[in-house]
């Protein structure tokens, strides 16, 4: 389950106490963003329920708290079911994978196609559970796969009545218990995997880790707004450009965390989000009800008229703060931008 609608949901992070929770949703947002296609997430086992590292909680029980925020803040009736089959769909899966008696080495398959009309959730991918053990305690390691089989496509691979298959509402509901501990979750992938467009796990990697982007996830995790979280997009594709600049043998940047300026802050975090879809709603930027501004207001004027406008100097675009004036160009710094 995803504690996301429409578009990222910084109030659900304002209240979380554990960062690293709040970096491992982020990272996972970034993941889905840019298609990669395989990540992977560990949970322990703590009184018969899978659980985030390092808490006592069932996971289950923050789907549910997921499901419940999502309908308050983001009621849209087609997902009404598709929302409540994750939660079964993800009890039956902690139920098998918790229970003692289950063999090391299970899996479970969860399958999420792309939503209907109107879906908020238009990304397809597949979750597979595998048990664990390690030092005599048990975990469960989760592998997702990026998809681009239809719900007929994913039936007929897996052995399903064609006349009668599935929609996205039976896969989530029921996931599938795969009886051969010895297969593994690469295996399972080759026989549903489909080429599609994605990133390798490396490449993903290097955006992740990069100081750039870090420094700009630590500011959300100061912040816990909309204009953070933007930045955090805008960040990423800024380095992930770069990284194909550098790999074509054109001018190129070196990114450090600590030589972020005040302007190049303030732009990442007021540049327009790149459109994109996600396998969880929404990855083209931050919730509007919780944001000061809209990302939607980027191209709309103010008591100073027009704010987006290119520097005599550089050329660049630049975007004024909502009836603020600048400066100093957000890219070259020249004192010649008209503000």
């Amino acid at each position: 389950m995803r504690i996301e609608l429409l578009q990222y949901n910084t109030a659900y992070d304002q209240k979380e106490k554990d960062v690293r929770f709040i970096a491992k949703q982020l990272e996972t947002h970034l993941r889905e963003r840019f298609n990669v296609l395989v990540s992977t997430v560990e949970y322990g086992i703590s009184d018969g329920h899978l659980v985030r590292q390092e808490t006592k909680e069932p996971f289950v029980e923050s789907i549910k708290r997921g499901r419940d925020i999502i309908r308050k803040l983001s009621p849209t009736p087609v997902d009404v079911d598709r929302e409540d089959a994750e939660v079964t769909g993800f009890e039956k899966i902690d139920f098998f994978l918790s229970n003692p008696e289950t063999p090391i080495g299970s899996k479970m398959l969860s399958i999420s196609p792309q939503g209907e009309e109107k879906s908020k959730y238009q990304h397809n991918f597949y979750d597979i559970f595998t048990l664990k053990e390690k030092n005599g305690e048990r975990y469960v390691e989760l592998s997702r796969y990026s998809s681009a089989l239809t719900t007929r496509e994913y039936a007929k691979r897996l052995g399903l009545d064609l006349g009668n298959s599935p929609k996205a509402v039976g896969f989530l509901a029921n996931p599938i218990v795969i009886t051969d501990i010895f297969i593994t979750p690469e295996e399972i992938h080759k026989r549903l995997h489909m080429d599609h467009a994605y990133m390798d796990s490396s490449d993903f990697d290097e955006i992740w880790t990069s100081s750039f982007v870090q420094a700009f996830v630590k500011r959300y995790q100061l912040n816990r707004d909309a204009r953070s979280f933007n930045a955090i997009l805008n960040a990423a594709d800024e380095v992930w450009e770069n990284k194909n600049r550098r790999e074509k043998g054109q001018t190129h940047k070196d990114y450090l965390s600590n030589s972020l300026s005040f302007n190049e802050i303030r732009y990442l975090e007021e540049k327009e989000v790149r459109q994109a879809g996600g396998q969880c709603p929404g990855k083209s930027g931050a919730d509007i009800g919780n944001s000061p501004f809209s990302v939607s207001d980027f191209g709309t004027t103010d008591k100073y008229g027009e704010r987006k406008f290119e520097c005599p100097e550089c050329g660049k675009t630049n975007i004024r703060p909502k009836d603020e004036l600048l400066e100093s160009c957000q890219h070259c710094g020249s004192k010649e931008v008209a503000c």
